[in-house]
C-alpha cells in the first residue's frame, strides 16, 4: 500500500488536464440538478462518479483533488489483491503480487487519471474478495496426494513457509518417521480437527454456530457482495462483466447449490439496479462513434499493457503465469484469477463486434487476475528450487541421523558385552572367595575336630599351647571371613551365600549397563531437539532469503519500467494537453476577436482554462452546458453565425485534428473569410481567417 500511495502522489500535479478529466471536472462542479439534467443526453455510465466528485471539488477544485481519489481507490485495489492472495494462497505471494500490481505502469497511469476507472477497480476487487468466503473458496495446494503444505513461520509480520522444512517432526517418535510409517494418536488422545487457513496453515477450527447463525452470517455476505457488484456496475456498466467471471469460478470451484443460489440471488439483484442504466446508455451509444470494431490484435495490445508493457517484463510475466497454470501449486488462486483475466475481456471483445466499444481502460479492474497468477508462478519457482534444495539437505540430516544411530548402537553393544564380561569376572571371583571359605571353614572345622580328639587323649598342661593356636586359627577364619565380605560387595553381591551371589552380580551389571544406555538415550533426544530447533531457523531463514527475492525482482521490474513511470507523470502521457492549447490560443488571439470552436466540444479548453482565452468572444455560443442540460453547451445556427460575424475583420477556428470530423463551421467562414493560415497543435488544428472583402 506504502508503495502504489507513493506511486501515485509522485507527481500527481502534471499542470494540465486532458479532454476526459475536463469533462469531470466541469460536470462535478455543477449542481446536482445540473448534474441530472446533462446525463440524460450524455456521460450516464460516469453519472454516479460525477455525483460522488461533486462534494468533493466543490471543497476545492483542482486537479490534485481531482485525481485523489483515483490515487486512494488505486491504494485499496493493491490491498485488495494482496489479502486475495494472502487468503488463496499464502502470504508471500499476496505480498508479492500487491508489488507487482502498484509497480505496473498502466495502473499508475489511472491511478493519477480523473475519472472512474480506478475506482471501478478497486470495487471489482472488492466484489471479488468478498467472492471467497462467501463461496467456500480456500487454499488448496496442488500436491499430489492433496494435502496442504503445513510449516508456517512468522517473518517481519508476513507468515512464510519453508517447503523444504515439511518434514515429520523430530524427537522421541522420529525413529517411526525414519521407518516410513505414520504415527497416530495414542490411546486416551483428544483428536481435534482443522481447517486450512491462510497459506495452507491448519487451525484449530471453531465451534459449528448454529444453522440460523450460519444461514444469517452467509446472507450477509451474499448481500454486500450483490451491493458491490451493484456500486462498481453504476460506476461503469461494463463493470458488470466481472459476474461473468466469478460465475466461472464457482464452476470450477464446484461449488455447491447453495452457494449456486446465494450467488444468484446476489447477482440478479445487482443487474436489476444496472438495468435502468444501460437503458439509457444505450440511447446515448452515439458516444462511442470515435471506436472501430476490435481486431484479435486488440486482446494481444491488452495483455501487453497490462503485463507489460516493456517486452522484458511481458516475456517473464507469461513465463511466471505459464508456469502458474502448468502445475498449479494454489488451485483456488486458479480458479479465480483466470476467469478474471480471460471472460471480461472475451465478452467485450464480442459485444464490440456487434457495436464497437472496446478499450483498454474499460478492463482495468481485470488487472489484479495477471500479478496474481504470477505470484503464484513465482512462488512455484521457489517451491521447486527449494525441494531441490531439500534434498541435498535431507540426505545430509539423513546420514547424520544414521551416524547418530550406529554410535547409540556400538554404545548399547558395547555395554552388553562389558557388562557380561564383568558378569564374568565377578563370577569367577565370587567362586574362588566362597572356595576359599569354604575350605578355610572345613579345615577350622576339622581343626577343632583333631583339637578335641587331642584334649581327650593329652595331658591339660599339654592343651594350652594347642588353645592358643586354637585362637590363632579362629582369628585366622574371621579376618579370612571379613576379607571375602569386603571383597564381595565391590561386585555387587555382599556377603551373601556363594549360591545367590552370582545372579545378583549379573542383575546390577545390567542395571549399571542400563543406566549407562539411558544417558546415550537422553544424549540422543537432546540432539534431536536441537537439531530440529536449527532445521527450524534454517528454514525461517531461507523462507526470509525467498520473500526478499520475491520482493527484489520486483524491484528490478520497476527500475526497468522506470522511464516509463516517468512519462506517465508528463502531459505527453496524455492525448492532449489543455493547459499548454489554451496558453498557445491565448498568446496569438487578441482581446475581442472572434472564437469558433468546431465541434463544440473543443470548447473544453476555455471551460477547463478560461483564463487565457477570457479575452476571445465565443462567437458560435448559443446556450451555456449547464443552461442547456449538454455538456458542452449549444450553438447557433449558420444564419445566427454569419449575421453576428458581420463586423469582424478576422476570426480563429479551433478544429478537432481528426479526419472524420466535417468542419461545419469551416465551410460557413469559407464564403467570406479566407484562410490566412493554421497551426497543427497537439489534438487541435488552430486556423486563422481574415475577411475576403469589406466588412459587412
Amino acid at each position: 500500500m506504502a508503495v502504489m500511495l507513493w506511486l501515485g502522489l509522485w507527481g500527481l500535479d502534471r499542470g494540465t488536464m486532458w479532454r476526459d478529466e475536463s469533462a469531470t471536472y466541469q460536470m462535478a462542479r455543477r449542481t446536482l440538478p445540473q448534474i441530472r439534467d446533462a446525463l440524460g443526453t450524455v456521460d450516464a455510465v460516469h453519472g454516479l462518479y460525477y455525483v460522488l466528485m461533486h462534494p468533493l471539488l466543490a471543497l476545492h477544485s483542482s486537479e490534485v483533488t481531482l485525481r485523489l481519489p483515483s490515487v486512494l481507490a488505486a491504494v485499496a485495489t493493491t490491498a485488495l489483491v494482496a489479502a486475495l492472495g494472502c487468503r488463496l494462497a499464502r502470504p508471500r505471494v499476496g505480498l508479492w503480487a500487491g508489488l507487482l500490481y502498484a509497480v505496473t505502469p498502466v495502473v499508475t497511469h489511472y491511478a493519477q487519471e480523473g475519472r472512474s476507472y480506478a475506482l471501478v477497480a478497486a470495487g471489482a476487487a472488492w466484489a471479488t474478495y468478498l467472492l471467497v468466503p462467501a463461496a467456500g473458496v480456500g487454499p488448496r495446494a496442488g500436491r499430489a496426494d492433496g494435502s496442504v503444505p503445513g510449516s508456517a513461520s512468522l517473518t517481519s509480520g508476513f507468515a512464510v513457509e519453508a517447503d523444504w522444512a515439511d518434514r515429520p517432526a523430530r524427537g522421541p517418535a522420529s525413529v517411526a518417521g525414519l521407518a516410513g510409517r505414520d504415527v497416530g494418536p495414542g490411546p486416551g488422545t483428544r483428536v481435534r480437527s482443522a481447517v486450512s487457513v491462510r497459506g495452507g496453515v491448519p487451525r484449530l477450527a471453531r465451534a459449528a454456530s448454529a444453522p440460523g447463525q450460519r444461514g444469517r452470517a452467509t446472507g450477509w455476505r451474499w448481500a454486500a457482495y450483490g451491493g458491490v457488484v451493484a456500486v462498481t456496475a453504476l460506476l461503469h456498466v461494463f463493470a458488470a462483466l466481472m459476474l461473468a467471471a466469478h460465475a466461472l469460478t464457482l464452476l470450477i470451484s464446484r461449488a455447491r447449490r447453495p452457494v449456486w443460489q446465494g450467488w444468484g440471488i446476489a447477482a440478479a439483484g445487482a443487474v436489476a439496479a444496472v438495468v435502468p442504466l444501460v437503458v439509457v446508455a444505450r440511447r446515448q451509444s452515439a458516444q462511442l462513434a470515435w471506436m472501430r470494431r476490435p481486431t484479435p490484435g486488440r486482446l494481444w495490445a491488452v495483455v501487453e499493457e497490462f503485463a507489460g508493457p516493456s517486452a522484458l517484463v511481458l516475456a517473464v510475466n507469461l513465463l511466471l503465469i505459464t508456469l502458474a497454470l502448468a502445475r498449479p501449486r494454489w488451485r483456488s488462486l486458479t480458479a479465480v484469477a483466470l476467469p478474471l483475466i480471460c471472460v471480461p475481456p472475451v465478452l467485450l471483445f464480442a459485444l464490440a463486434l456487434h457495436r464497437p466499444c472496446f478499450h483498454e481502460r474499460y478492463l482495468l479492474f481485470t488487472l489484479p487476475g495477471i500479478p496474481l497468477l504470477a505470484a503464484a508462478g513465482v512462488d512455484r519457482l521457489v517451491a521447486a528450487v527449494g525441494s531441490r534444495l531439500a534434498v541435498g539437505v535431507a540426505g545430509r540430516q539423513v546420514r547424520a541421523v544414521v551416524r547418530r544411530r550406529v554410535r547409540a548402537a556400538a554404545r548399547r553393544l558395547v555395554g552388553a558385552v562389558v557388562g557380561r564380561l564383568v558378569v564374568a569376572v565377578a563370577g569367577r571371583q565370587v567362586r574362588t572367595v566362597v572356595g576359599r571359605q569354604i575350605r578355610a571353614l572345613a579345615v577350622g572345622v576339622a581343626g577343632r575336630r583333631v583339637q578335641t580328639v587331642a584334649a581327650r587323649l593329652l595331658p591339660a598342661k599339654v592343651g594350652r599351647p594347642r588353645a592358643a593356636s586354637r585362637r590363632r586359627v579362629a582369628l585366622g577364619i574371621d579376618g579370612l571371613a571379613r576379607a571375602v565380605a569386603a571383597r564381595l560387595p565391590a561386585v555387587g553381591v555382599g556377603a551373601l551365600p556363594g549360591a545367590a551371589a552370582a545372579p545378583l552380580a549379573r542383575a546390577a551389571t545390567r542395571r549399571r549397563a542400563a543406566a549407562r544406555v539411558d544417558r546415550f538415550a537422553g544424549v540422543d533426544r537432546l540432539a534431536g531437539v536441537v537439531a530440529d530447533r536449527r532445521r527450524a531457523v534454517v528454514g525461517r531463514r531461507r523462507a526470509v532469503v525467498a520473500v526478499a527475492a520475491g520482493v527484489l525482482a520486483v524491484g528490478c521490474a520497476f527500475v526497468w519500467q522506470f522511464p516509463l513511470h516517468q512519462l506517465e507523470r508528463q502531459p505527453l502521457s496524455r492525448q492532449d494537453d489543455l493547459a499548454a492549447l489554451a496558453a498557445a490560443v491565448g498568446r496569438l488571439t487578441r482581446p475581442g476577436e472572434p472564437v469558433l470552436y468546431d465541434p463544440p466540444k473543443e470548447r473544453r479548453i476555455a471551460i477547463v482554462y478560461p483564463r487565457p482565452l477570457a479575452g476571445p468572444r465565443d462567437i458560435a455560443l448559443g446556450t451555456p452546458g449547464p443552461a442547456s442540460g449538454t455538456l458542452y453547451g449549444v450553438d447557433v445556427g449558420p444564419a445566427e453565425l454569419l449575421r453576428r460575424l458581420g463586423g469582424a475583420r478576422s476570426a480563429w477556428l479551433i478544429a478537432a485534428d481528426e479526419p472524420r470530423v466535417r468542419p461545419v463551421k469551416a465551410a460557413v467562414l469559407t464564403g467570406r473569410f479566407r484562410l490566412a493560415y493554421s497551426l497543427c497543435l497537439p489534438g487541435i488544428r488552430l486556423e486563422h481567417y481574415v475577411r475576403a472583402g469589406p466588412a459587412g
